[in-house]
């Protein structure tokens, strides 16, 4: 298989998405998949001999082996000269999918030796994936809401297929009868997914306006312990901002809650004690 290489904005995505494709499903702990994947440093020829060890060995369980590489443009000049080999004569049961954001700086005989696809924005790559999965125009708006802030978690929902309106119900019947710590160790362990945390958060949300300060006060000190108030602020401010969308834009308590929310966000990075910002947050609608 002739390596391909995806340019342009949404090029990482639909790299990503072209390799679930081979190896039908997902790529996570899949035998025959590898990534080398930069965040901001070069690949350098380490890396690439790793790869090239790796695809000495037929597929596992499936037709292909899969190795992901990008950004290529952040290849050394010793790492592509490594790489050329492995393109000019690629095993058959092997694919390479690379991409790049910036295809001009990728070197050009790695380039010539690629078939190229140029890429939509990654909202765009995203969006045609869900609609190949077969969700209708509203289930694919709803799903790219739910992940705005991480978009790689789309990946959860493209197979199986999943009835997201009647799971997000189901889940939050589930959750009703919880208590606020509960419901908050529950979020912690599935934090992962993301609607199951949106149906969560609603319920948790609910139950906030309506519960005692003790009763808040104990869920304060769950949620900072379980690691997920990250998580767990994000889906808290989208609901206010919902609210304040299409309910009433000049509500002063959602309108405060959310600069706090906000603020609180920036406050984790910067290692504040996560015991007192979980206090203060969810006690903010008793301010007034």
């Amino acid at each position: 298989m002739l390596p391909e290489l995806y340019c342009g904005g949404g090029a990482r995505v639909a790299a990503r998405l072209r390799a679930r494709e081979l190896l039908s499903g997902r790529l996570e702990a899949h035998p025959d998949f590898l990534s080398v994947e930069s965040e901001g440093k070069w690949l350098g020829i380490g890396e690439i001999r790793d790869l090239i060890l790796w695809a000495r060995y037929a597929p596992v369980v499936g037709r292909y082996r899969v190795a992901l590489l990008g950004p290529a443009e952040r290849l050394t000049a010793e790492a592509a000269n490594a790489l050329l080999k492995l393109l000019e004569e690629v095993p058959p049961y092997l694919a390479v999918i690379l991409y790049a954001e910036a295809p001009d700086r990728v070197i050009p005989t790695v380039r010539s030796r690629s078939t190229l696809r140029f890429a939509p924005s990654p909202l765009g790559a995203w969006r045609e994936a869900l609609q190949r999965a077969g969700y209708d125009a509203k289930e694919t708006e709803f799903i790219l809401s739910l992940c705005e802030e991480r978009p790689e978690e789309i990946e959860n929902f493209l197979e199986p297929k999943r009835d997201v309106f009647l799971e997000l119900e189901e889940a939050k019947r589930e959750a009703e009868g919880l208590s606020l710590s509960e419901l908050f160790l529950r979020f912690s362990g599935e934090a992962t997914d993301p609607l199951r945390r949106r149906a969560l958060s609603e319920v948790i949300f609910g139950k906030l306006l309506g519960a005692s300060s003790f009763q808040i006060l104990r869920a304060a000190e769950v949620l900072s312990k379980t690691g997920a108030i990250r998580d767990f602020l994000w889906e808290l401010l989208r609901i206010l901002r919902e609210k304040l969308e299409k309910e009433d834009p000049s509500h002063p308590l959602w309108q405060s809650w959310a600069r706090k929310i906000s603020l609180a966000r920036g406050e984790i990075e910067a290692n504040a004690n996560l015991r007192l910002l979980a206090e203060v947050v969810l006690l903010w609608p008793r301010k007034g």
